[in-house]
């Protein structure tokens, strides 16, 4: 196939600006295995400093997968208060909560 030919055949990528981020945009929350992560590295680090830190993650996520809800707990709880800071953020950056008004179905 000619060069000209595969040309007409491919479609045409469109490049798309990058929106820039406000700076004043509250941040999103960090999930429960962040949380721990970021507890448990510095430990798995002294001991495993020769890893990257890709590995690093790897061994910690297969640990977080291996605890009972009771373990979890404490990161959960953690997670849950920054959803909560989040929304309550979002809602004063934004405004108005528009995303949690209800829509009443109509009568059949």
């Amino acid at each position: 196939m000619s060069k000209a030919r595969a040309c007409l055949s491919s479609p045409a990528k469109r490049v798309r600006k990058k929106t820039k981020k406000d700076p004043d945009a509250p941040k999103h929350p960090m999930s429960a295995f962040l949380y721990y992560l970021t507890s448990e590295r510095p430990r798995l680090a002294e001991h495993l400093s020769d890893m990257s830190i890709g590995q690093q993650t790897k061994i910690i996520a297969k640990q977080w997968k291996t605890l009972d809800e009771s373990d979890r707990a404490p990161w959960e709880k953690l997670a849950k208060h920054d959803k909560d800071r989040y929304a309550r953020e979002r809602r004063e950056y934004h405004g108005e909560d528009r995303h949690t008004k209800t829509v009443v179905a109509p009568n059949q």
